[in-house]
């Protein structure tokens, strides 16, 4: 049994939470350990936020990752029209802030299509708890996201691992996600 099995094992043994493990198994757990890279496939984020988002007047939810940009598109029914008004959006990451004060990815909306109507942009947006925006830009509280508050909420004797960790690069590619971590010392 190799260190890489001993401590997929160890993990296995320590978390409970399925969701989140599924997460973990989906790496390549010698990329997160070795080369400090994750990845989140949007299947996952399709299953785990999106999904949960759909009801009576957002009708079709869905995002695709492309090189260097995502695109989230979907239907949305108003009361007052007989039919749902469809939507999308491209996005590229614009930038990111991960210090012990702050853990944030900010989104830039590039194009909105059929038309940019701001309340729709806004009513999306709002559904999502852990994204808020103004005009273009989106920004994503990473300490709002459900499986990572748990996750950045963990201490070890008081103290908090993340404080030591740092989001060194996060990039859209196809059909995932990609972020490198670093260690501040």
């Amino acid at each position: 049994m190799g260190i890489f099995d001993k401590i997929k094992e160890r993990i296995n043994d320590r978390l409970s939470d399925p969701a989140f493990m599924e997460l973990v198994q989906e790496q390549s757990l010698k990329d997160l350990l070795v080369r400090r890279e994750f990845r989140i496939t949007q299947a996952y984020l399709q299953r785990e936020f999106l999904n949960k988002l759909i009801d009576d007047e957002i009708q079709e939810f869905s995002i695709v990752l492309f090189d260097g940009y995502g695109e989230i598109a979907g239907k949305m029914k108003k009361r007052l029209l007989p039919f749902a008004i469809p939507f999308s959006a491209t996005f590229s990451i614009q930038g990111i802030e991960f210090s012990s004060a702050r853990k944030s990815v900010f989104l830039k909306l590039d194009h909105v299509a059929p038309v940019d109507f701001d309340w729709l942009t806004k009513k999306v947006v709002e559904r999502i708890p852990f994204l808020s925006g103004t005009g273009d830009f989106i920004v994503c509280d990473l300490t709002r996201v459900p499986r990572l508050a748990e996750l950045f909420a963990q201490r070890v004797k008081g103290i908090s691992i993340w404080d030591f960790i740092t989001l060194k690069e996060l990039w859209l590619r196809k059909g995932e996600i990609v972020g490198r971590v670093g260690v501040v010392l």
